[in-house]
């Protein structure tokens, strides 16, 4: 009984990630691999993929016949091949790795800054999960499956991947572009917000492959950041720069999750300090607050050091809302700027309204153009 209901359970996850089946072969792989150049190459490389297609409907429950069945092909031209259906599941593990440490090799032998590489690093591991679905689906959920021996070779080259992130990100911290203390921990963390792309990403959905990993990047990375304190602030407009009636705007799409916070709000949301740390009430309502203030100012981790707000009506799932701020005052000698802000929905009727007070790195303290 439980085996027909992960049968069925993995049908229908299935089913919504891959299309129907005169679909399946071009919505994973996408020569993201190999390209074999030899006619035997190629048709392990076809078995592989068919493989992983079968897998991540049926789990390793499928035979080698349901294999060959769904290729158009004997099961003795499978064993031609491939030794055993384990050897098939440890073939589809390994290129998967290989893919991720090739990926991370190419970008981080580039001339960049620490934090653009693990972006980059970012864009493309997103954009191999999102493109090879029934592979990703494999690597996630079969693990188990695979014997000792070859999990532990597989084990290998994923730790030499996480140290390699690891490396990045110390290289990050120690230069100043990261405020980490554990990079063990911090990649253990995105990695897990990475790879679970596989499971939400649906290609017919409102954003792009492209899109995703560019969203996902950033917003990974702005939580690595080193948040300015006064006079460290690089690429920062000085405040004497910054215009009254200056304004500046950021939507964003609401989930759910972002629904029971965001009606939360009725007489405020605040921002504290707390031995030199931000603690924030409203992370989601911060965040905002934070990307309106950096378009204003042209810095990273804008501080905001106080924020009030009223909602006005209410947000419902898929809505998507823009923040519009406006900057009504500033203070040269605090180094600080007031804004307005105002939420709309999509028919630009109000939504909430609010103010923040944020705060950034004067000329005087060290800002240079």
């Amino acid at each position: 009984m439980l085996f027909i209901l992960g049968s069925m359970y993995r049908q229908a996850k299935y089913t919504e990630q891959f299309g129907d089946k005169a679909n399946m072969s071009e919505s994973i792989f996408k020569n993201q691999f190999r390209d074999p150049h030899s006619a035997e190459e190629r048709r392990k490389q076809q078995i592989l993929e068919t493989a992983a297609l079968v897998f991540a409907r049926l789990g390793y429950a499928a035979s080698v016949d349901q294999i060959a069945e769904e290729m158009g092909v004997t099961k003795g031209h499978i064993y031609y091949y491939f030794n055993s259906k384990q050897d098939i599941l440890f073939q589809i593990f390994r290129q998967a790795m290989d893919l991720f440490l090739a990926q991370i090799s190419s970008v981080n032998i580039l001339l960049l800054p620490p934090d653009q590489r693990l972006k980059g690093i970012f864009k493309k591991h997103i954009s191999a999960i999102c493109e090879n679905r029934a592979i990703m689906t494999v690597f996630m959920d079969l693990r188990r499956d695979l014997l000792p021996d070859h999990w532990s070779e597989i084990a290998n080259s994923r730790n030499e991947y996480e140290e390699l992130l690891q490396e990045l990100i110390r290289e990050g911290a120690k230069k100043g572009y990261f405020d980490v203390e554990n990079e063990k921990v911090i990649s253990y963390t995105l990695l897990g917000a990475i790879n679970w792309v596989y499971v939400w990403y649906q290609e017919s959905g409102e954003h792009s492959i492209e899109a995703v990993a560019e969203m996902m990047s950033d917003y990974l990375l702005r939580g690595l950041k080193k948040c300015p304190t006064i006079g460290s602030a690089q690429n920062c407009r000085a405040i004497s720069e910054i215009r009254i009636g200056e304004t500046a705007s950021f939507s964003r799409t609401f989930t759910a999750n972002d629904i029971q916070i965001f009606t939360g709000i009725t007489g405020g949301c605040n921002t504290v300090y707390r031995a030199g740390r931000q603690v924030v009430q409203n992370q989601m309502i911060a965040a905002l607050i934070s990307t309106v203030a950096d378009l204003l100012t042209q810095q990273v981790g804008t501080m905001v050091r106080e924020s009030v707000f009223t909602a006005e009506s209410s947000v419902f799932e898929g809505d998507t809302v823009t923040v519009k701020a406006e900057v009504v005052s500033k203070e040269e000698k605090r180094n600080r700027v007031n804004i307005r802000l105002g939420w709309f929905n999509q028919d630009d009727l109000p939504v909430a309204s609010g103010r923040a007070v944020v705060e950034h790195p004067a000329q005087s303290a060290g800002y240079k153009k």
